[in-house]
């Protein structure tokens, strides 16, 4: 730019060729990967949570700014806003955001350059999230008011509306007891509030915290809700098979397959598996690992 505007006098033609010549560059893929994936990519890698303290603010604005810029020369900057999109919903569900402020900055630059129908859906996600933690208080207040209804586990719940959000997988997971409890006791509580609405739960999305009783001490282990339900099955058996586990839990082999893994191959073997090898199959028989322990009190498996 300052060689236009400098040794060629600002001219139309020059400033023509620049604009043609960023075009031909923007739009090449690098790596494997498109351009536009590749700045989502680089404004999720400083936006989350922990990156973006490598950075001062100013310097985040600046960089964003200069990713907007950038994307003028994309020409599909409709795919860069599919997988901004899928970004901003794993930071905001997964509380990896590193600032509100700065995700509604990115957005106001995007829509100033590209116009509303670009943001309209990730604005409605940041408001989403918002929402979710005043019904989340509304809840609590529902629940100490309501000490009969109390389900006897803590439960916090984001309720999305569909259309801003990407798709996520789910399935109808038959939960644990203590966990349907919870589902029915919320239930009741978002009808009291709204009439109008149908809740779908994406469990697949879902993490909780449980407490593994082992031979040595009391663990504190962070999982997902699948991970969860399936060792809570431990707590009625001893041992239980592949095929066991998968009807109980009502979910497909690979779901099932996918979550033994974690929890009997990965760094915490929390189950132990026969026969003892590094891959699940349908013949593979689980137990309960009693004498597994770690130095921490609190665990993410």
């Amino acid at each position: 730019m300052a060689y236009v505007l400098n040794c060629f006098q600002s001219q139309t033609l020059f400033h023509k060729a620049l604009k043609e010549a960023f075009e031909v560059v923007c739009n090449k893929d690098a790596a494997g990967c498109t351009s536009a994936e590749l700045f989502a990519s680089y404004c999720d890698s400083i936006l989350r949570k922990g990156e973006s303290k490598k950075f001062s603010d100013e310097a985040i604005e600046e960089n964003l700014d200069k990713v907007v810029k950038l994307l003028t020369y994309v020409s599909d900057k409709d795919l860069f806003i599919e997988f901004h999109r899928k970004k901003l919903g794993r930071r905001l569900l997964f509380d990896k955001s590193g600032n509100d402020e700065q995700e509604r900055s990115l957005l106001s630059k995007l829509k100033q350059n590209f116009g509303g129908q670009f943001t309209s859906k990730m604005e409605g996600m940041l408001n989403d999230i918002c929402v979710a933690k005043d019904n989340q208080t509304k809840y609590d207040k529902y629940i100490s008011t309501n000490p009969e209804l109390h389900p006897s586990v803590d439960l916090s719940v984001q309720v999305l509306t569909t259309g801003y959000w990407p798709t996520y997988k789910s399935s109808d997971i038959n939960l644990p007891s203590e966990m349907v409890k919870c589902v029915e006791v919320f239930k009741e509580f978002y009808q009291s509030i709204t009439k109008h609405r149908k809740i779908n739960w994406i469990f697949s999305l879902g993490s909780c915290n449980i407490l593994g009783k082992f031979d040595a001490k009391l663990i504190e282990l962070i999982l997902t809700t699948y991970q969860g339900a399936l060792l809570l099955l431990f707590n009625e058996a001893e041992k239980l098979s592949f095929s066991e586990i998968a009807t109980q839990l009502n979910l497909s082999e690979d779901d099932t397959a996918r979550v033994l893994h974690s929890l009997s191959c990965g760094k915490y073997k929390i189950l132990n598996k026969e026969p003892c090898s590094r891959t699940i199959s349908p013949n593979d028989i689980f137990k309960f690992n009693r004498k597994f322990t770690d130095k921490m009190r609190r665990i993410k498996v």
